[in-house]
């Protein structure tokens, strides 16, 4: 009943033209935020406050995230950390310009025989890859911040060296992973003490871990890629069965590029390009701005529903069809991403679900020049060459294995950054106080086409940091942690506020799906039984799970609004905003 009722009260919140915004509130004290000049809104409330120190140091976004990732990679050693990788896309204000740099975890020079796709333990170095994570973060802010590389390291050297309150979140997946953790007797000693797993509530410290740091702070990615931290990094992956070298970390470079770009509704979208999954996130949405009606929310209406799973599902196909490394193969990335291919695609969002949808010829299309509104943005160019559609979609990890954050500062300047360590606690291997990635589990399962394993390949992936821009300026932040329902769960996020008028906290609230190609569908308890009905007649094998589910996401937003950013963490997870 109480779901019910809250449902309700949004879809009459749909109905409301928005005005100024709302103070917080309530339960969603600390989740939902108005401020005025500078935002960050993250996984864990200590790694907000990182953020939020940065901005209030003078820092601008791109400081504020960084600081916020070292950060929340303390407090969330399951998720992310130094051990991990990710991407960052980055908005200038000042000079109207986007950029995108790819640091996901990256494939030895031996990686095309390390592993193939699912195969071999998920606990294990074999799929561990060189973790990127401290280059780009480190090349991002060297670039474009204003602070000193001390002052973005010192909340995360702080937090390892004196100590957090661990929460609930942290307690449960150390319970869960118990058998993964107790692989090394570092870890053991850190995340259960005495053979009793640590508890929501007790004070965690990690003293190698701030003493990794430290040294971070002081040399750079040369004190992590290069000497004794790199030593015993690869000494432990070894010992572990990776093949992974000292020359393989000493060799890792970020990868800037070019963001994706299409436009919704009148506002410019720009997303992460491939390897990452941007392009499933604009195709959705260039489907549902001629598909979707507006008028009824989808939980609630029938029409709406079906255009939206059927959008969704056609973006899956497509994505996992062409997504890879463009540096081992061509991706067109852009014609996935642009209308005119959406134009071609409009037929397979009516196919009934109990056939699988094939995916579309996107080759024509990527070789079309990019939209006046997305040409200022010097777009990605064409892919080269066709590349057969037989990559699989990457590895599905766990619920708890990825972090995002959204950045604003006053300047208007903005950061949409997600990180991740694959699986929960990556591939459990243990080093100098952080866990390493599993990101060699989403090589596809064959041995050809664009995601295919290969030396010194990044792995394709689902993440997709994304930033909207209305008139010039930054309309909305997004981006989410959840696998393969991060593409869905940003989508909804964007059609829910942008569509239906939702407050950024409502449209957080509104229950999810997420198709796949076939005919499984997700779906969170808060759909109505006529809409439920629908999807069974429309051929969908409904799988339903129980309101606001880890499994569905973790989206943390900043929308401007009027004046005002207004801030919401996903009531998924424990994320926190925090702004001035």
């Amino acid at each position: 009943m109480r779901h019910s009722l809250a449902i309700l009260l949004v879809v009459a919140a749909a109905c409301r033209v928005q005005q100024s915004p709302a103070p917080s509130r309530g339960p969603d004290v600390g989740k939902r935020l108005v401020a005025m000049h500078g935002m960050v809104a993250s996984g864990n409330p200590y790694a907000s406050e990182a953020g939020l120190e940065m901005l209030r140091k003078g820092g601008n976004a791109i400081d504020a995230a960084v600081a916020a990732t070292f950060a929340v990679g303390v407090v969330e050693p399951m998720m992310s950390g130094l051990g991990a990788g990710g991407g960052m896309l980055i908005w200038r204000q000042s000079a109207d310009s986007a950029d995108y740099i790819d640091f996901y975890s990256q494939a030895g020079a031996t990686g095309g025989s390390a592993v193939t796709g699912y195969t071999g333990p998920r606990a294990s170095a074999r799929g561990a890859a060189i973790p990127g994570g401290v280059a780009g973060l480190l090349a991002a802010q060297a670039k474009y911040g204003r602070l000193k590389r001390a002052d973005v390291l010192a909340p995360a050297i702080r937090l390892a060296a004196d100590g957090y309150i661990v929460n609930s979140l942290l307690a449960r997946e150390v319970v869960s992973d118990s058998a993964k953790l107790d692989r090394s007797p570092d870890a053991r000693r850190i995340f259960i003490p005495n053979g009793k797993p640590v508890r929501a509530g007790d004070r965690l410290v990690q003293p190698e871990l701030a003493a990794v740091l430290r040294k971070i702070a002081a040399g750079g990615a040369d004190a992590f890629y290069r000497g004794e931290v790199a030593e015993s990094m690869v000494q432990a992956l070894q010992a572990d069965g990776s093949p992974l070298t000292v020359a393989d970390f000493a060799a890792y470079q970020p990868r800037w590029d070019r963001p994706l770009c299409s436009t919704y509704r009148g506002n410019v979208v720009i997303s992460a390009p491939p390897p990452q999954s941007g392009m499933e996130v604009l195709e959705a949405l260039n489907l549902l701005e001629h598909t979707l009606p507006t008028s009824a929310l989808p939980a609630r209406d029938s029409a709406a529903f079906g255009a939206l799973a059927g959008a969704l599902r056609v973006s899956v196909a497509d994505r996992d069809a062409y997504v890879g490394d463009p540096r081992f193969a061509a991706v067109p990335a852009s014609g996935v991403a642009s209308r005119s291919f959406a134009d071609t695609r409009l037929a397979a969002t009516s196919d009934r679900a109990n056939t699988r949808v094939q995916p579309g010829d996107a080759w024509g299309a990527d070789k079309l020049p990019p939209s006046a509104a997305c040409q200022p943005l010097a777009p990605r160019g064409a892919a080269t060459a066709p590349v057969p559609a037989t990559s699989g979609a990457p590895g599905d990890g766990s619920l708890a294995e990825t972090t995002h954050l959204s950045v604003v500062d006053a300047e208007g300047n903005a950061v949409s950054l997600t990180n991740t360590n694959g699986l929960g606690f990556g591939s459990g291997t243990w080093s100098n106080g952080f866990f390493f990635n599993s990101a060699m589990y989403n090589f596809s399962r064959n041995d050809s086409g664009p995601n295919a394993a290969a030396p010194n390949k990044i792995p394709a992936s689902t993440i997709a940091p994304t930033i909207l821009l209305r008139d010039g300026r930054v309309r909305m932040v997004v981006g989410s942690p959840g696998s393969a329902a991060i593409p869905p769960a940003i989508v909804q996020t964007i059609v829910y506020t942008l569509d239906y008028g939702l407050d950024p906290m409502q449209a957080l609230r509104m229950p999810r799906i997420i198709p796949n190609a076939a005919s499984r569908l997700e779906i969170e308890d808060g759909f109505s039984n006529e809409v439920l009905a629908s999807a069974r007649a429309l051929g969908y094998d409904v799988v339903t799970s129980p309101p606001t589910s880890m499994l569905f996401g973790g989206v943390h937003v900043i929308a401007r609004i009027g004046n005002a950013w207004v801030g919401a963490a996903d009531p998924r997870r424990d994320g926190e905003v925090r702004g001035y």
